[in-house]
């Protein structure tokens, strides 16, 4: 069932996943078509088709002899994924790729989290469609984006400050991928369709802890100043269910939910199957870890 995959289509392209898969795709020579609400402007190279996102009927045609459909969208709603998937399957689409890009979907525990239902969703729905051979897929299991988490505080390291909030004892280790990185594996799988069919690709650029990248982070800024709390993860999350429950919803109400996966080893743990060298991707060494963080560090000054 496997093919050649050149023209493909991509959903949120203008968003932080999508702008670098865009990159990505157009680097690798793909025909690239962005599905796009309205006129913006993309790279040259990329033909740029406005269709309406409410309706399957605008979406499918806007698929028509496309290979591949990624959707990089990430608004909370339900709708758009599902759609997605159905007009991909209408127009033939051979192989689609989530809008996961995250924490292994195969853990019941964490697709079981409110913040993931749409994650969940779409993958309940991907593999049905193959089931009935309607198409083929592929999930981006990445853990957490680890530049922009420590861009925007997400990680629990504040440079500006020197605050550490970390998630229980902060000795979980996990799998961060920055941003780029995730653009060059989604490329990258479609290169090998075969390998990556139907399945979850593990990738990741480091594999680290909380404390690991605290520490990290206090090598580049100094010791000296830094404020660090340990938080009870549990209790942060049983009130967050319970403000979302109640309908007192904050930003936080949804970032808890994810940091406490990421405090938790049986959600949040290194790949037991590792697709870096499939996809093209090299892990990172603490000295780029660092470099990375005094550049974020750098820019919030």
């Amino acid at each position: 069932m496997s093919r050649t995959i050149k023209n493909v289509a991509i959903a949120g392209a203008s968003g932080n996943v999508g702008a670098r898969v865009l990159d990505a795709l157009l680097e690798l020579k793909f025909n690239v078509t962005v599905l796009s609400r309205s006129p913006k402007p993309f790279p040259a190279a990329a033909r740029v088709q406005v269709v309406d996102y409410t309706s399957v009927e605008s979406l499918s045609a806007a698929m028509a002899g496309q290979d591949a459909v990624i959707d990089t969208t990430f608004s909370p709603e339900l709708d758009t994924p599902l759609r997605l998937i159905d007009a991909a399957a209408k127009a033939g689409v051979h192989r689609f790729i989530t809008s996961d890009f995250g924490l292994d979907p195969e853990i019941p525990g964490v697709h079981d989290m409110p913040v993931f239902g749409r994650k969940k969703a779409s993958y309940e729905a991907v593999k049905k469609q193959a089931a009935d051979n309607r198409l083929t897929y592929t999930v981006v299991a990445c853990g957490a984006f680890l530049d922009w988490g420590l861009s925007t505080g997400f990680v629990g390291l504040n440079f500006e400050e020197k605050t550490a909030f970390l998630f229980g004892d902060g000795n979980n280790v996990v799998p961060w991928t920055t941003l780029d990185d995730v653009g060059k594996a989604t490329a990258n799988v479609l290169l090998h369709p075969q390998e990556t069919l139907n399945r979850p690709v593990y990738v990741h650029s480091v594999f680290m802890s909380q404390t690991q990248l605290f520490d990290a982070a206090k090598e580049i800024l100094g010791n000296e100043g830094w404020t660090a709390s340990y938080n009870d993860m549990e209790a942060l999350l049983q009130k967050a269910l319970a403000d979302l429950k109640s309908g007192n919803i904050t930003d936080s109400t949804f970032v808890v939910q994810i940091q406490y996966c990421l405090a938790t080893k049986a959600l949040a743990h290194p790949w037991a199957r590792d697709d870096n060298s499939l996809v093209g991707l090299e892990e990172w060494n603490g000295k780029r870890v660092k470099e990375l963080i005094q550049t974020i560090a750098q820019k919030a000054a």
